[in-house]
Protein backbone atom coordinates (compact mmCIF):
# COMPACT_ATOMS: atom_id res chain seq x y z
CA UNK A 1 0.00 0.00 0.00
CA UNK A 2 2.91 2.37 0.65
CA UNK A 3 4.01 1.71 -2.87
CA UNK A 4 0.16 3.01 -4.15
CA UNK A 5 1.38 6.16 -1.42
CA UNK A 6 3.89 7.08 -3.23
CA UNK A 7 2.27 7.06 -6.92
CA UNK A 8 -0.30 9.20 -6.00
CA UNK A 9 2.06 11.85 -4.67
CA UNK A 10 3.89 11.77 -8.35
CA UNK A 11 4.05 15.17 -10.25
CA UNK A 12 0.86 16.34 -12.59
CA UNK A 13 2.78 15.40 -15.85
CA UNK A 14 3.23 12.01 -14.62
CA UNK A 15 -0.29 12.00 -13.46
CA UNK A 16 -1.32 13.09 -17.39
CA UNK A 17 0.73 10.44 -18.81
CA UNK A 18 -0.74 8.32 -16.77
CA UNK A 19 -3.70 9.22 -17.56
CA UNK A 20 -3.43 8.85 -21.29
CA UNK A 21 -2.20 5.33 -21.07
CA UNK A 22 -5.39 4.63 -19.79
CA UNK A 23 -7.59 6.29 -22.45
CA UNK A 24 -5.36 4.54 -25.09
CA UNK A 25 -5.94 0.70 -23.93
CA UNK A 26 -9.19 1.67 -22.62
CA UNK A 27 -12.17 -0.08 -24.77
CA UNK A 28 -12.26 2.27 -26.97
CA UNK A 29 -8.97 3.16 -27.62
CA UNK A 30 -7.71 -1.02 -27.91
CA UNK A 31 -10.98 -1.50 -30.18
CA UNK A 32 -9.58 1.47 -32.33
CA UNK A 33 -5.77 0.01 -32.40
CA UNK A 34 -7.22 -3.69 -32.67
CA UNK A 35 -9.69 -2.93 -35.65
CA UNK A 36 -7.07 -0.91 -37.86
CA UNK A 37 -4.59 -3.19 -37.20
CA UNK A 38 -6.55 -6.20 -38.26
CA UNK A 39 -7.72 -4.01 -41.37
CA UNK A 40 -3.82 -3.57 -42.11
CA UNK A 41 -3.41 -7.51 -41.94
CA UNK A 42 -6.52 -7.87 -44.13
CA UNK A 43 -5.26 -5.16 -46.41
CA UNK A 44 -1.73 -6.63 -46.75
CA UNK A 45 -1.83 -9.91 -46.51
CA UNK A 46 -3.36 -12.80 -49.22
CA UNK A 47 -6.26 -14.21 -47.61
CA UNK A 48 -7.93 -14.03 -44.02
CA UNK A 49 -5.73 -16.84 -42.44
CA UNK A 50 -3.18 -13.61 -40.97
CA UNK A 51 -6.33 -11.59 -39.90
CA UNK A 52 -7.76 -14.31 -37.91
CA UNK A 53 -4.36 -15.04 -36.61
CA UNK A 54 -4.32 -11.85 -35.37
CA UNK A 55 -7.88 -11.32 -34.07
CA UNK A 56 -7.19 -14.57 -32.12
CA UNK A 57 -3.81 -13.07 -30.57
CA UNK A 58 -5.79 -10.12 -29.81
CA UNK A 59 -9.21 -11.00 -28.45
CA UNK A 60 -7.62 -13.99 -26.32
CA UNK A 61 -5.47 -12.11 -23.35
CA UNK A 62 -8.65 -9.55 -22.89
CA UNK A 63 -11.16 -12.36 -22.77
CA UNK A 64 -9.42 -14.61 -20.11
CA UNK A 65 -8.67 -11.71 -17.97
CA UNK A 66 -12.28 -11.33 -18.16
CA UNK A 67 -12.98 -14.39 -17.08
CA UNK A 68 -10.72 -14.24 -14.16
CA UNK A 69 -11.99 -10.62 -12.92
CA UNK A 70 -15.35 -12.26 -12.45
CA UNK A 71 -13.99 -15.13 -11.10
CA UNK A 72 -11.13 -13.87 -8.25
CA UNK A 73 -13.79 -10.32 -8.26
CA UNK A 74 -11.01 -8.04 -6.32
CA UNK A 75 -12.40 -4.68 -4.93
CA UNK A 76 -10.10 -1.87 -5.84
CA UNK A 77 -7.75 -0.04 -3.70
CA UNK A 78 -8.89 3.18 -2.00
CA UNK A 79 -7.31 6.30 -3.55
CA UNK A 80 -7.68 10.00 -3.41
CA UNK A 81 -8.11 10.28 -7.03
CA UNK A 82 -11.66 10.36 -7.18
CA UNK A 83 -13.79 7.67 -8.04
CA UNK A 84 -13.17 4.59 -9.66
CA UNK A 85 -14.54 2.44 -11.64
CA UNK A 86 -16.62 -0.48 -10.45
CA UNK A 87 -15.78 -3.40 -11.99
CA UNK A 88 -12.67 -5.77 -10.20
CA UNK A 89 -9.17 -4.94 -9.66
CA UNK A 90 -7.49 -8.36 -10.57
CA UNK A 91 -6.15 -8.57 -13.15
CA UNK A 92 -5.49 -5.22 -15.00
CA UNK A 93 -7.47 -4.95 -17.96
CA UNK A 94 -5.67 -2.39 -19.26
CA UNK A 95 -2.28 -4.06 -19.25
CA UNK A 96 -4.25 -7.07 -20.50
CA UNK A 97 -5.51 -4.43 -23.87
CA UNK A 98 -1.71 -3.02 -24.06
CA UNK A 99 -0.36 -6.71 -24.61
CA UNK A 100 -3.30 -7.61 -26.84
CA UNK A 101 -2.00 -4.53 -29.14
CA UNK A 102 1.32 -5.01 -28.49
CA UNK A 103 1.23 -8.78 -29.71
CA UNK A 104 -0.66 -7.79 -32.27
CA UNK A 105 1.80 -5.02 -33.36
CA UNK A 106 4.56 -7.51 -33.16
CA UNK A 107 3.12 -9.98 -35.44
CA UNK A 108 2.08 -7.16 -38.26
CA UNK A 109 6.16 -6.46 -37.60
CA UNK A 110 6.90 -10.19 -38.20
CA UNK A 111 4.69 -10.36 -41.12
CA UNK A 112 6.93 -7.23 -42.39
CA UNK A 113 9.63 -8.77 -41.89
CA UNK A 114 9.30 -11.82 -44.09
CA UNK A 115 7.83 -10.14 -46.86
CA UNK A 116 11.09 -7.23 -47.22
CA UNK A 117 13.66 -10.18 -45.69
CA UNK A 118 15.36 -9.02 -49.27
CA UNK A 119 15.59 -5.37 -49.29
CA UNK A 120 18.51 -5.25 -46.64
CA UNK A 121 19.17 -5.57 -43.21
CA UNK A 122 16.85 -3.65 -40.25
CA UNK A 123 18.05 -5.56 -37.36
CA UNK A 124 18.68 -2.48 -35.40
CA UNK A 125 15.71 -0.45 -36.44
CA UNK A 126 13.29 -3.92 -35.44
CA UNK A 127 15.55 -4.46 -32.59
CA UNK A 128 14.37 -0.67 -31.18
CA UNK A 129 10.90 -1.22 -32.26
CA UNK A 130 11.10 -4.38 -30.56
CA UNK A 131 12.04 -2.84 -27.28
CA UNK A 132 9.47 -0.04 -27.42
CA UNK A 133 6.93 -2.12 -28.36
CA UNK A 134 7.80 -4.33 -25.10
CA UNK A 135 8.23 -1.43 -22.46
CA UNK A 136 4.46 -0.62 -23.46
CA UNK A 137 2.61 -2.85 -21.31
CA UNK A 138 4.98 -2.48 -18.73
CA UNK A 139 4.61 1.69 -18.55
CA UNK A 140 0.92 0.91 -18.64
CA UNK A 141 1.16 -1.04 -15.78
CA UNK A 142 3.19 1.56 -14.19
CA UNK A 143 0.81 4.27 -14.79
CA UNK A 144 -2.15 2.34 -13.32
CA UNK A 145 -0.28 2.47 -9.98
CA UNK A 146 0.28 6.17 -10.36
CA UNK A 147 -3.55 6.71 -10.88
CA UNK A 148 -3.73 4.25 -7.83
CA UNK A 149 -6.48 2.00 -9.61
CA UNK A 150 -4.56 -1.36 -9.29
CA UNK A 151 -2.78 -2.95 -5.93
CA UNK A 152 0.74 -4.20 -7.54
CA UNK A 153 -0.25 -7.76 -7.93
CA UNK A 154 -2.69 -6.89 -9.96
CA UNK A 155 -0.27 -5.57 -12.79
CA UNK A 156 2.04 -7.91 -11.80
CA UNK A 157 -0.30 -10.73 -12.65
CA UNK A 158 -1.74 -9.21 -15.69
CA UNK A 159 1.59 -8.83 -17.50
CA UNK A 160 2.71 -12.21 -16.84
CA UNK A 161 -0.40 -13.91 -17.75
CA UNK A 162 -1.66 -12.33 -20.57
CA UNK A 163 1.98 -12.10 -21.96
CA UNK A 164 2.35 -15.53 -21.64
CA UNK A 165 -1.20 -16.17 -23.20
CA UNK A 166 -0.49 -13.41 -26.48
CA UNK A 167 3.03 -15.07 -27.05
CA UNK A 168 1.45 -19.01 -26.89
CA UNK A 169 -1.89 -17.65 -29.02
CA UNK A 170 1.26 -16.69 -31.36
CA UNK A 171 3.41 -20.16 -31.35
CA UNK A 172 -0.28 -22.07 -30.94
CA UNK A 173 -1.57 -20.11 -34.24
CA UNK A 174 1.48 -20.10 -36.67
CA UNK A 175 1.49 -24.13 -35.83
CA UNK A 176 -1.79 -24.69 -36.92
CA UNK A 177 -1.12 -22.40 -40.28
CA UNK A 178 1.81 -24.54 -41.18
CA UNK A 179 0.13 -27.70 -40.07
CA UNK A 180 -3.32 -27.68 -41.72
CA UNK A 181 -5.32 -26.24 -44.79
CA UNK A 182 -6.38 -23.19 -43.87
CA UNK A 183 -4.56 -21.19 -46.83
Amino acid sequence: MKILEQFQKAPHLLLAISTGFGQAFSIAGTALIVSLSLLYLVWTQRGWVQPLRGAIIAVTPMMVTLVVKVIVDRSRPGTSLGNLENDPSFPSGHVAASISCVALLFLIMQLRHVRESSRGNRYFLRLAVSVILMLIPVMTAVSRLILGVHYPSDVAASLILNALLAASMGVITQQEIMAGPLH
